[in-house]
């Protein structure tokens, strides 16, 4: 299975992605952390943030065990990141459902 995770929050006024991005990088790698992370800001608005976690061939029972081993590294991140963001507008897991090449036929 697939899942992507999708958080949208606005950068702080003052606060540039470069400087968020300083601090929300990792401090430790741990091993085996499924995700790959795609951050985006907002055309019209800049401020505006947009980080996609995508995480290939999962099952649901798995993601409390990763979860809490990447829990130590995710408190220290927050508290590195909390004073430059606002609490996020989504914060929410879904399952991949369908992919879609759309510069292709698509099966129906």
């Amino acid at each position: 299975m697939k899942i992507v995770a999708v958080m949208v929050r606005r950068l702080n006024e003052g606060v540039d992605y470069e400087r968020f991005r300083a601090a929300w990088l990792p401090d430790e790698v741990v091993p085996g952390d499924p995700r790959v992370v795609l951050s985006a800001t907002n055309l019209e608005d800049p401020r505006e943030l947009c980080t996609l976690a995508i995480v290939e061939d999962v099952e649901p029972e798995d993601i409390p065990l990763w979860m809490e081993r990447i829990a130590p590294v995710e408190e220290r991140r927050y508290e590195r990141i909390k004073h430059l963001v606002s609490e996020p507008t989504v914060n929410a897991v879904y399952r991949v459902l369908a992919r879609d090449a759309l510069g292709e036929p698509i099966p129906a």
